[in-house]
């Protein structure tokens, strides 16, 4: 779903610049941030729908910087990358809302498929509640001519 603003939050340049040519080349505009801190400072003026986002930072770390931008942007789809995988680590990051949790080196295709499940996900996610939505109206509208008014 080429088109979608990514944000990629590492500290490592070699990281940012690699994600950002092989990201771009998918079709997808990328926006770049050395720290948590400026993730949140980005975040604020430019709405991203997925965060790439590095675990150990200087600063705010990846769970800091996962909530943080859960409150600015709530449907935000962050993945967590990591080159020092925990059970800890990650069952953290899934409770604190990631998608997933990748871990570094990772296979560029393997992160693009990872990136391609949460938007599959978050776009059903979101039609199902539209059509919920569409059934609590169709209720409404049949409950008037199943219960009519008593008062003429």
């Amino acid at each position: 779903m080429p088109g979608e603003k990514i944000l990629v939050i590492d500290d490592e340049l070699f990281v940012r610049e690699l994600l950002l040519e092989f990201l771009g080349k998918q079709g997808f505009e990328v926006l770049l941030a050395e720290s948590g801190e400026k993730a949140v400072e980005v975040a604020r003026s430019n709405p991203v729908q997925i965060a790439l986002i590095d675990l150990k930072m200087p600063g705010m770390n990846g769970i800091q910087t996962l909530k943080e931008l859960k409150k600015i942007i709530p449907n935000i789809l962050p993945i967590i990358m990591t080159g020092y995988p925990t059970m800890e680590s990650a069952v953290d990051a899934l409770r604190s809302g990631a998608c997933d949790y990748v871990v570094k080196p990772f296979k560029l295709n393997e992160l693009r498929s990872s990136i391609d499940r949460a938007l599959k996900e978050h776009k059903l996610k979101y039609e199902i509640d539209e059509l919920k939505e569409k059934i609590k109206y169709f209720e409404g509208e049949l409950n008037k001519y199943l219960k009519p008014d008593k008062n003429p």
